[in-house]
């Protein structure tokens, strides 16, 4: 399919992307070059079902999903949410994974245009200015790139103040925290609430605490490894994700780090076997299948033809308190479990 549209965008003078809109019925098309490429369309025998369902009018039923990683288990369960919302609505998904590479999304959002797809809903990667490309709606979810397009996301920084908070209740002054990479605009917010909370309780950081590097299960082990090593070492450590913590935990059993007692943990997301470990998982839980409403009805409205400006919607979630949390452990000695 991509050939022939390639064919007709040469014969008409345009982008591939403004073939895929007019052919698909797109509101943003001159009227002139909507003909144009239609009547070009005709001519070169263009006829594909998903196309020819398109100049009939009734687009081709399918959208985009443009996600990083479908092996770490909080987008696998975005794309279930997003895909059970699409369907609801009659439409079909068609996924792209970019790896957290800009090459990679940009060329899979040209397969999915050139694939005639309604809209595209994107987790977009960390990019310094990304192309908005030419061609069906695009709503952005989670991560926030500088396109000027709907955007629906978490409140991270009030999560992390959140959490930091918590520990800081409890007593704790000596918390760490672990997040993934720094180019991430999750990982950035999330910071600058673990930071606020910090200075909300007069607290100020040691920059050694703040360990980040990517959100994986190697980095939430080394990450440990290297804060109980200094001198004073954290007493609470908040994680910025449940790969992170499963890393930290592998780690502090390694040691015989003892949670609570002697290290305090607390943590994002929502992730089943945060309640059963032990001790359970204190948590700030991130209301996937909300997010996953909006951005598929901003996104639903886009492809009605609306004009308004650009939408932001920033969901909050909700802290769950459970056991991996008590006072700051007493003594001369730092908590550092069994030395290695």
């Amino acid at each position: 399919m991509g050939s022939t549209l390639r064919q007709i965008a040469l014969e008409c003078g345009v982008a591939v992307s403004t073939v895929s809109r007019a052919l698909n019925g797109h509101p943003h098309v001159n009227e002139e070059t909507r003909r144009l490429i239609r009547e070009t369309a005709e001519r070169l025998g263009y006829r594909p079902s998903a196309a020819a369902r398109a100049l009939r009018g009734s687009g081709t039923r399918t959208v985009g999903v443009v996600l990083p990683d479908m092996m770490n288990a909080f987008y696998a369960r975005t794309i279930s949410m997003v895909q059970d919302q699409l369907e609801e609505r009659g439409h079909s998904v068609v996924m792209a994974v970019t790896n957290n590479e800009g090459r990679r999304e940009r060329t899979g959002l040209e397969r999915l245009i050139a694939s005639g797809v309604d809209g595209i809903i994107v987790v977009p990667t960390p990019t310094r200015r990304p192309p908005t490309p030419e061609g069906p709606p695009l709503v952005e979810m989670n991560r926030r790139s500088s396109r000027r397009v709907d955007w629906v996301g978490y409140d991270e920084d009030e999560g992390a103040r959140t959490l930091a908070g918590l520990l800081v209740g409890a007593g704790h002054h000596d918390i760490a925290f672990i997040g993934g990479q720094p180019s991430f605009s999750t990982t950035r917010r999330r910071l600058e609430g673990y930071r606020r909370a910090l200075a909300e309780a007069g607290v100020e950081p040691d920059p050694r605490w703040v360990q980040l590097r990517a959100y994986s299960p190697d980095w939430g082990s080394e990450a440990l490894r290297r804060l109980l090593a200094l001198r004073p070492a954290p007493t609470a450590v908040c994680a910025s994700s449940s790969e992170l913590v499963l890393g930290l935990l592998t780690e502090a059993r390694r040691r015989g780090l003892r949670l609570p007692s002697e290290l305090s943990l607390v943590a994002f997301g929502k992730t089943d076997w945060y309640a059963v470990t032990d001790p359970g998982i204190t948590t700030y839980e991130q209301p996937i299948e909300q997010v996953a409403h909006i951005a598929v009805q901003l996104l639903a409205d886009r492809m009605a033809g609306s004009t308004a400006d650009p939408t932001t919607v920033l969901v909050e979630g909700r802290a769950v308190e459970r056991d991996s949390v008590a006072a700051p452990p007493t003594g001369p000695e730092p908590p550092c479990g069994t030395a290695i």
